[in-house]
């Protein structure tokens, strides 16, 4: 009799359940039920997710166990809970639908479930209330939270912003929020370096920079940090908390890529739902008004090209570094004319990356004709339009598929080095030679 192919899948939601090895438990319960049942697992069979909601699908290592189940490489894949694999019932069931088509049976760990109607009842009742008691934790959790806040209990954040610390009572129950001396002084100089010298936000990340001061938790200032710390409000002695409330990104920077949240912008709550909590100002309010007045004036008279007018203004993205591109003038040394550009040569100050992107030019009034021909084109001729917005979906499908693949082969090659190799060097059981994998790993240049 042909042993089973198995699999296992585990998954944790956020980066500090990833801290506090919750993963590592639920995949040591996965391989003890694993040996109970006789089955062996191989280490490129072992997929997990670290830190991916389960509330959406589109999870590197949970595609590639769904990719290998179509190839037939699978016949069973434990998982410790019905809420590992989705939070959601609906979704739940889709996924279970699907690998029971391919022949492929679900072991919970936690709660075997047979055939029998009964079975598949609880585990659709499981579901359903995984789904519903995400849906109260939340709630719960978010007016605790604000109910705390607003009767003083709790300080409005968990990580105070630069330039604070939170100290703890002796009994552990009420924190305070007080300066942190060392970064307050930073703090200070940013805004005299603003008010007194005119710097720019980015001047400002590159002067901290070549100080060797770095932030907390990023590897250097970037411009955009800088500016988000001189106009926070907290530093006049007003912390404000449920200011924000995430949200799915209108437009994404990399619409293909797969993001642990899916929610990952931002959006305003209105201003009667803020709660303030009264901090110590580090500046007055006046000092920071007269800050947010000269970043606004810097901004007018930047030496950067903001007076010319670009058709394709922040609409190009660079196929290097994935950033979106900016315009560029530059003046002929004999005086005769100027040259307009779209260019990627954001340095670290802007990016907030080691090394400035060396991708080359583009001539913003070719580009710009290309474009508005094409655009023209498409107007006279709608065919055209519906052909190319067909061949750019199918484009990005296969780049998702890609992602997908090369996501699985990393995930297989860190399996395997974690296990000394694959013996032999052959092929998993039921994966013919010049299969999916073998062909991605040509095209991804093998494994990383």
């Amino acid at each position: 009799m042909m042993a089973e192919r198995a699999a296992l899948y585990a998954r944790v939601s956020t980066a500090r359940q990833e801290e506090e090895q919750t993963v590592a438990s639920q995949i040591a319960a996965l391989h003890k039920a694993a040996a109970e049942l006789g089955l062996q697992v191989p280490p490129q069979h072992c997929y997990v997710d670290e830190g991916f909601s389960g509330t959406r699908l589109d999870r590197p290592a949970f595609d590639a166990m769904r990719d290998a189940a179509a190839d037939g490489l699978l016949n069973v894949v434990l998982v410790f809970a019905p809420d590992r694999l989705a939070r959601n019932y609906v979704h739940q069931q889709v996924v279970l639908e699907e690998l029971a088509a391919r022949g492929v049976r679900v072991h919970f760990v936690e709660r075997p479930i047979g055939e029998k109607a009964e079975d598949k009842l609880l585990v659709q009742m499981q579901g359903v209330i995984a789904e519903y008691e995400r849906a109260k934790i939340i709630e719960r959790t978010r007016r605790g939270r604000l109910h705390k806040v607003r009767t003083g209990q709790t300080p409005p954040f968990s990580r105070p912003p630069y330039g604070y610390r939170l100290v703890t009572s002796p009994d552990g129950r009420q924190k305070t929020v007080v300066l942190h001396e060392e970064e307050a002084a930073r703090v200070r100089d940013m805004y005299r370096w603003v008010l007194e010298e005119g710097l720019s936000a980015r001047a400002v990340a590159r002067r901290l920079t070549a100080q060797g001061v770095r932030p907390r938790r990023a590897a250097r200032w970037t411009g955009a940090s800088v500016r988000h710390l001189l106009v926070n409000p907290a530093f006049t002695g007003t912390a404000v908390y449920n200011r924000l409330m995430a949200a799915v990104p209108v437009r994404p920077r990399k619409a293909a890529a797969l993001r642990k949240v899916a929610k990952s912008s931002y959006l305003l709550r209105p201003r009667e739902q803020w709660q303030t909590w009264p901090i110590p100002p580090l500046v007055d309010e006046a000092t920071q008004a007269a800050v947010k007045l000269q970043l606004a004036r810097n901004k007018v008279l930047s030496s950067r090209n903001v007076r010319y007018s670009y058709l394709l203004r922040m609409l190009v993205v660079c196929g290097q570094c994935g950033l979106r591109m900016s315009c560029f003038r530059r003046t002929q040394s004999n005086g005769r004319g100027d040259y307009h550009y779209y260019g990627c040569s954001r340095g670290p100050e802007d990016s907030g990356r080691a090394a400035r992107c060396k991708a080359q030019y583009l001539r913003a009034e070719a580009l710009d004709a290309t474009v508005w021909s094409a655009v023209c084109q498409w107007l006279r001729e709608p065919r055209i339009l519906v052909e190319e917005v067909a061949s750019w979906q199918e484009r990005r499908e296969g780049e998702e598929a890609s992602a997908r693949e090369r996501a699985r082969l990393e995930s297989t090659c860190r399996n395997l080095e974690e296990a000394g190799g694959a013996p032999g060097g052959r092929l998993p059981a039921g994966r013919p030679a010049g299969g999916r994998v073998e062909g991605a790993a040509r095209a991804t240049g093998g494994c990383p």
